[in-house]
């Protein structure tokens, strides 16, 4: 769990993809482009590149409710 005003770390426990060997657009880190928003104190929205290859993909962690939506970059 990461704390309010912490910087993540490693690797997440809700949702994991790679760029499916160069098919997916890359973020600045190198991984396939993503990006997280709070949609309600309870309820998250991730959004991530189309062709990503997914590994994990959880609807739900802690009480928190979490959403996808598939980008084209």
């Amino acid at each position: 769990m990461v704390e309010h005003g912490d910087q993540p770390t490693g690797g997440g426990n809700t949702f994991r993809a790679d760029d499916d060997h160069g098919a997916a657009v890359a973020g600045k880190w190198g991984g396939p482009w993503a990006e997280v928003k709070w949609l309600a104190p309870d309820h998250l929205l991730i959004s991530y590149a189309a062709k990503s290859r997914l590994f994990e993909q959880d609807d739900e962690v802690s009480g928190v409710r979490i959403s996808y939506q598939q980008v084209t970059r």
